[in-house]
Order: structure tokens, then sequence, then C-alpha cells
């Protein structure tokens, strides 16, 4: 039975947590990185690291492949995991925003933090995020109980969904550095968890 190490981030806004003092062992190597992901998400360069919302703290890159437009999530047939159940998969982490260019509507992006890939980036009317959020949460009660035991699998989920919009273009390098900061957040969190009745770092 594979360990999920990490619960439910629910975020209400955008303003994630610092990742700073982020320990770059838990971050894929290019090696690693070749062999999970396809010809379509690889390069010869890595991305250019992003200035993270720790001053003097950077953050790998946004991820190669990413489509210039997001697939519908009404085009996707019901049941589909957005999140397939792979040996391949290190993490899930999952960042819902509001369509920069609808406010009816929404994008949702699915991240795969410690290979720093993107697995899905679907668009949908606001009605539409029950049925996302069903599944979502089916694919991490499958990935909860397949088979194989992986300590370092971690999976988080934030949205602001009505709040402020990241603008366009650049909403999905926004969404990468709300996924990427979750993430070292928990991971951090989880490495040194806070003693009892002290404040969480800030």
């Amino acid at each position: 039975m594979k360990t999920l190490r990490s619960a439910l981030l629910c975020l209400v806004t955008l303003s994630t947590f610092a990742a700073c003092g982020v320990d770059s062992i838990d971050q894929a190597s290019p090696e690693t990185l070749e062999s999970l992901g396809s010809v379509s998400q690889q390069a010869v360069l890595p991305p250019p690291p992003i200035p993270n919302y720790c001053p003097g703290t950077t953050i790998p890159g946004t991820p190669w492949g990413i489509p210039t437009a997001p697939t519908a999530l009404s085009s996707i047939p019901n049941g589909t995991p957005m999140y397939p159940n792979s040996a391949s998969l290190l993490s899930a982490y999952t960042v819902i925003v509001t369509d920069p260019n609808d406010a009816n509507s929404f994008y949702a992006f699915g991240f795969d933090v410690r290979a720093q890939r993107l697995i899905f980036w679907v668009s949908g009317a606001k009605t539409e995020l029950r049925r996302l959020n069903s599944q979502l949460a089916t694919d991490i009660t499958v990935l909860e109980t397949s088979s194989g035991i992986d300590m370092g699998f971690s999976w988080g989920s934030s949205g602001q969904v009505g709040g402020p919009l990241i603008p366009r273009p650049g909403v999905a390098e926004g969404a990468w550095k709300v996924a990427f900061n979750n993430w070292a957040q928990l991971d951090n969190y989880l490495i040194s968890p806070p003693a009892p009745g002290t404040a969480p770092v800030q």
C-alpha cells in the first residue's frame, strides 16, 4: 500500500507560505526528469530559475512542455483520472485559479512538483468545479490504496477562484510558484515539524 505523507493543503488565496531554505537534495536530477518526461517535456538546457517570494531565494523555472492553452474539462470523459496512477508520479499538487479572461471560468493546473513537470492544465466553467474536485479526490484515494510504498509522495491543493486574478501571460508561472512553495513548505514541515505549543516559523 502506498503511504502518502501529506494531507490536503486548502488555501483560499495565492498568498502561499514562503519556501525559504528549500533543501535542493529532494529536487529531481536531470537524469530522473529525462526518464520521466516525454520528448515534448524535455529540453537540452534546464529552464531558468524563477525569483521566489523569499528575497534571494529562487525556485526551478516553470516546467517545459506547458501548452499555449488549457484543455477544456468538458472534452475529457467523466471518470478520466487527472493524476493517473503511475510509479513515475512523484507528487500531485493542484492549483485552481480564476480564468484571467473570464471571471465565470477557472483554470486548474496539476503539477508533479518533485519531477518538475506539468501533468494537466484544464479550463472550465465554475459550475464544473464540483466534478473536478470529485475526480481529484478519487485520484488521491486510488494513489493512497495503490501497491508500493513511497514515503516521499505528497500532494496538495490550492485555490483562489473568485479572488484576485493572475494576469496573463504569466498564469502558468504563477501557478507553478504556488505549487512549488506548497510542496517545499510541506516538505520542510514534515522533516522538521514545530514543537507542540509553538507557532510555525513565518
